[in-house]
């Protein structure tokens, strides 16, 4: 059966129109590509891969576990405090998200409607407190503890601006930068060379309309700035 061509003119028409206002939304509004419509051009296609191995819940994986490894006496001691951080700042978190997307809560798994963030970040921000308690009860040291500090100050200020200044920050950033400056601080200077990862990231969210340059640079210099105070504070640089 095919439909009248006044009924065909005026589907093309809402087609346009809808990808028009995709496109022109408000970065902290619009969902970004590879969600919301498919990436289409190769770049697209290989910035939202980007966007999905550099999750932050993904990122404190390998970041927790180097500085389990480095900080613990022995590597019994090293996979109990990376199990417990895996759980709590990784696992409950990302299902929780994955939860509230097949629920119709959440438009994707990172949260792209900056309307949507208040309620995961803040779950997310528990859980870190529960995990900073838990270290803080089995004596951990302290370039384990200033590390999850760090984490959490940097979501708690990334909650604030995103909803107190109604301003996106990239959280992908606050995640990638702070992990390379962990590493610097905690294994010298030759970690340096992961830097340019940060910038890869960071071309990334802007190439799939997650984020502007604006938003980016300000996650990266968030977190630079708050974990290298934290290591001060706590004495370890």
């Amino acid at each position: 059966v095919s439909l009248p061509d006044s009924v065909l003119l005026y589907l093309r028409k809402y087609r346009r129109k809808a990808s028009t206002n995709m496109t022109h939304a408000p970065h902290d509004m619009q969902i970004e590509k590879g969600f919301a419509v498919a990436a289409e051009m190769p770049g697209e296609k290989v910035a939202h891969r980007i966007s999905l191995i550099t999750n932050p819940l993904f990122e404190a994986l390998p970041l927790f576990f180097a500085v389990a490894l480095h900080t613990a006496p022995d590597l019994g001691h090293a996979l109990l405090w990376w199990v417990i951080i895996a759980v709590g700042i990784t696992g409950a978190p990302f299902f929780f998200i994955r939860i509230g997307v097949r629920q119709g809560r959440y438009t994707d798994d990172h949260v792209s409607n900056r309307a949507q963030r208040l309620i995961p970040l803040s779950f997310g921000l528990l859980c870190m407190v529960i995990v900073f308690i838990s270290l803080l009860f089995l004596a951990v040291p302290h370039a384990l503890l200033a590390t999850v500090i760090a984490a959490l100050v940097s979501l708690a200020c990334a909650i604030a601006i995103t909803q107190l200044l109604s301003f996106k920050i990239s959280l992908h950033m606050v995640g990638s930068a702070g992990a390379v400056t962990v590493c610097v601080l905690l294994f010298g200077p030759l970690l340096l060379f992961l830097a340019p990862l940060v910038i890869l990231i960071g071309w990334a969210r802007w190439k799939v309309h997650a984020h502007t340059l604006l938003q980016a640079c300000a996650g990266t210099i968030l977190a630079i700035t708050l974990t290298v105070t934290i290591f001060w504070l706590a004495r370890i640089l």
